[in-house]
């Protein structure tokens, strides 16, 4: 089931990929007959199995995300609405379907970062929102009587205010008065100021996210971990090789119970959970995932994240190749395994 939910997965990401372009590609060109037939039964396919897909998330899932949200309504538009054509809004599906490619890593890092800092990011555009109001009454009482066409009323001023603040100046409205210009030069420093705040913010909160997703593992963030804490160089080499970085969010069902061991798992940071009668939590530096590796057993409990984690995955073919090459590592994964299974 994990297999064709993977590649099902895919499939969709790559057909809102084909929709993407389709869209852009028919928008303003007229079509032959032949090409428009094509063209509406490339889209009447593609939401089949769109609401196909909805569907199925919604019994798998069992809860209304906000990406699930969004590819409703993009269905319902086009079932019953169909004034726009808003497949592009899909877009964002296909990041979450292909969230752990290396090269869309940057792009899921800073929508996660924005999401993560809205309040922050609120909060000065709500400060520079106040200063844009009490700019464009100022500009309007010094401007009104010179330029009412432009200055008229504050709404009106606003549109100066936004160019002004966000030091775009478009030119088109300038105020006359000395005062007014003076006032407006202040503005603009102000502005610079205002929007570099927001900017600030996400550049610090990215970075420091990034850092926590970097794909590369250290030797001696290898050497830390107790399982291979006593292996020669070579071996922690090796094991850097075959490591699988992985970072998950919170509530990320990791395994479940009765699935085939396919991989040994180590936690860098954050927390995951063991789903047994009494739940136990594992931290950075604890694995799991061996105790079926070694019995050649199902997965014996379920395992899900507690809160974001990054995990180094050790598939089954690399773990057998290390154990062949060393013994020792065997001897303390099947102590592990007997300790956890008591």
């Amino acid at each position: 089931m994990k297999v064709f939910e993977k590649y099902f997965d895919d499939f969709i990401g790559y057909l809102i990929i084909l929709n993407v372009i389709h869209q852009i590609l028919i928008s303003g060109y007229s079509l032959s007959d032949n090409l428009l037939t094509l063209s509406e039964n490339f889209i009447l396919f593609s939401f089949g199995i769109f609401v196909f897909e909805v569907i199925f998330r919604i019994f798998k899932e069992r809860k209304f995300s906000t990406l699930l949200l969004i590819d409703i309504i993009v269905i319902f538009n086009y079932l019953f609405i169909s004034v726009f054509d808003l497949r592009i809004f899909r877009i964002f599906r296909a990041y979450s379907i292909f969230s752990q490619l290396r090269v869309l890593l940057p792009t899921n890092t800073l929508l996660k970062t924005i999401w993560k800092q809205r309040l922050s990011i609120l909060g000065t555009q709500i400060v520079v929102f106040s200063l844009l109001l009490i700019f464009s009454v100022v500009i309007h009482f010094l401007e009104k009587d010179l330029q009412p066409e432009a200055f008229g009323n504050i709404l009106d001023s606003m549109w100066y205010g936004i160019a002004t603040l966000t030091t775009v100046g478009y030119g088109d409205v300038t105020p006359v008065s000395d005062l007014g210009k003076l006032i407006s030069s202040f503005a603009m420093f102000l502005g610079i100021a205002m929007f570099a705040l927001p900017a600030a913010i996400l550049a610090s909160a990215y970075y420091e996210d990034i850092q926590k997703r970097n794909f590369l593992v250290s030797l001696e963030a290898i050497t830390e971990i107790n399982l291979f804490s006593n292996l020669p160089i070579g071996a922690i080499t090796k094991i850097n090789s075959k490591l699988e970085p992985l970072v998950l969010p919170a509530k990320q069902v990791i395994f479940k119970k009765g699935d085939i061991a396919d991989a040994l798992y180590i936690i860098e940071f954050g927390s995951v959970q063991v789903e047994i009668e009494t739940p136990v939590v594992l931290g950075s530096g604890d694995y799991f995932g061996e105790t079926g590796l070694i019995s050649q057993a199902e997965r014996n409990a379920t395992i899900s994240v507690l809160e974001e984690a990054k995990l180094l995955k050790l598939s089954k073919e690399s773990l057998d190749e290390l154990l062949e090459e060393y013994p020792a590592l065997f001897e303390d994964l099947k102590r592990s395994a007997a300790d956890r299974t008591g």
